[in-house]
């Protein structure tokens, strides 16, 4: 599954991206900067988005120190499906998963490429997703990091090893950062399931046209 992700600064800019994404995506990924947790801050005025007449359905990517104070901003946005927290974020995670649950959102964890897997490994049976940061967070546009794609695979093979365990849950895995035409399929190999892709369709002249070819290379890896 291909995600739009949009990061923008004003809400006409949101206004703009989800006018264009909606004619071709059911869903849209908002990203969450808090200017702290990364060096940029996005827009995040949650108030107005109830204003907007579409259909999407929103996903929350907090890119946040706090996420447990910013869930609570976003609590009265209509068409929330899932938000997705930084493990290395200072709230404690379980008490974020609670809080996300409570309102009857799906559980995303992302980590950054920096940080070990046994962080990340404890959780899995409470996320419905886990979000590997494949670029460095805080901008759209950051390139690739190749190291990842073997940080993927190990965890894909790590949870594989578990699917007979009672009352296992397997997560999807989900990329997000520096995704493009040239590496999508390779990126797919290595165990991913989702992709959030960014400037690759925010900045495309024709985003139907580039998504398109990102899915077709899918089909082909």
């Amino acid at each position: 599954m291909i995600i739009p992700a949009i990061l923008v600064n004003t809400f006409g800019e949101f206004e703009t991206q989800i006018k264009k994404m909606e004619k071709i995506f059911t869903r849209v990924q908002i990203d969450v900067m808090d200017g702290k947790f990364t060096p940029n801050k996005s827009f995040a005025d949650a108030k107005k988005i109830n204003g907007l007449k579409t259909k999407m359905k929103y996903e929350l990517h907090l890119m946040v120190d706090n996420p447990l104070a910013e869930i609570k901003k976003w609590k009265k946005v209509k068409k929330i499906y899932r938000v997705v927290f930084h493990i290395e974020s200072k709230s404690s995670t379980e008490k974020t998963i609670s809080a996300i649950r409570k309102r009857g959102w799906q559980v995303g964890i992302a980590v950054n490429s920096e940080t070990p897997l046994d962080k990340i490994k404890p959780y899995r049976g409470f996320a419905d997703l886990i979000l590997f940061m494949t670029a460095r967070p805080g901008r759209q546009g950051a390139n690739f990091l190749p190291k990842m794609k073997e940080k993927i695979n190990k965890f894909k093979k790590f949870l594989n090893e578990r699917t007979t365990e009672k009352n296992s849950k397997t997560p999807a895995i989900a990329v997000d950062g520096g995704i493009k035409k040239s590496n999508i399929g390779d990126i797919k190999k290595s165990g991913a399931d989702i992709f959030y892709i960014g400037s690759a369709l925010s900045m495309a002249k024709d985003a139907k046209l580039a998504y398109n070819t990102l899915k077709k290379e899918l089909a082909n890896s």
